[in-house]
């Protein structure tokens, strides 16, 4: 009967500590505030590899920064990537690309005299382009299809992208990459610009319900082809 007794106890002493215990745990936790049990997010940059063309610009931000943290913007090469980081802020810098070559914009970001973070993005800087054109002029779609335009750009080692744009969105649309989708019958025409010189290329669409066309009698073209096919008729005597 002891035995029993003293067991009861010791259960009974077990799950009076155990409720001590919780409770306590639920008061430490409702004087924490919330945000102090967030993880915090490091420093990064918006973009770790950048190609540019000679003459063009761009804006290399930090994100995840934080108070009494301060920045410190470097190009291991000026003559290819400059750095201003004046009146931009301590988040951010402006990059202007000088000449062709590639760099590294580093960053340095520090509290107080603590280094807390390093950062670094490559800089490929290309010539501009001088010229481009399309290598079909004219393309046939059927609706609902999509396709991607090519583009020639000179001199071969520009890494400058067009900006694509569609005069009538409401039969074919192309996105920043150059890829057409067809919409509804009928034609439009797309452009190509190189900004850095105001150059443009234009591609004339033409959407159909199958994608077939015949402008000349004894020719017959098919879908995403545009040269002639041979003509299979034979001519009864």
């Amino acid at each position: 009967m002891r035995d029993t007794i003293r067991a009861l106890a010791s259960v009974r002493g077990r799950a009076v500590i155990s409720f001590i215990l919780a409770g306590s745990l639920a008061l430490l936790l409702a004087g924490t505030p919330a945000n102090s049990f967030a993880v915090s997010k490091r420093q990064k940059l918006n973009i770790k590899k950048l190609n540019m063309t000679v003459g063009s610009e761009f804006r290399l931000r930090v994100y995840n920064l934080k108070k009494k943290q301060k920045t410190t913007f470097t190009s291991t090469n000026d003559s290819v990537a400059s750095v201003d980081s004046a009146g931009t802020g301590r988040k951010c810098a402006l990059i202007r690309a000088v000449g062709i070559g590639t760099a590294r914009i580093r960053v340095v970001i520090r509290k107080g005299k603590k280094v807390v973070r390093r950062l670094k993005c490559r800089i490929r800087v290309s010539p501009s382009g001088v010229s481009i054109k399309f290598i079909k002029r004219t393309v046939h779609m059927p609706t609902d299809a999509s396709l991607r335009l090519e583009t020639i750009i000179k001199p071969n080692t520009s890494m400058e992208q067009p900006v694509f744009e569609s005069d009538n969105p409401d039969v074919a649309t192309v996105n920043s990459r150059g890829i057409v989708t067809a919409l509804s019958p009928g034609s439009a025409n797309i452009t190509a610009t190189l900004l850095s010189a105001d150059l443009t290329a234009v591609c004339t669409v033409i959407v159909s319900e199958d994608g077939t066309v015949s402008p000349s009698p004894g020719k017959r073209f098919h879908k995403w082809n545009l040269e002639p096919l041979e003509n299979t008729d034979t001519e009864t005597n």
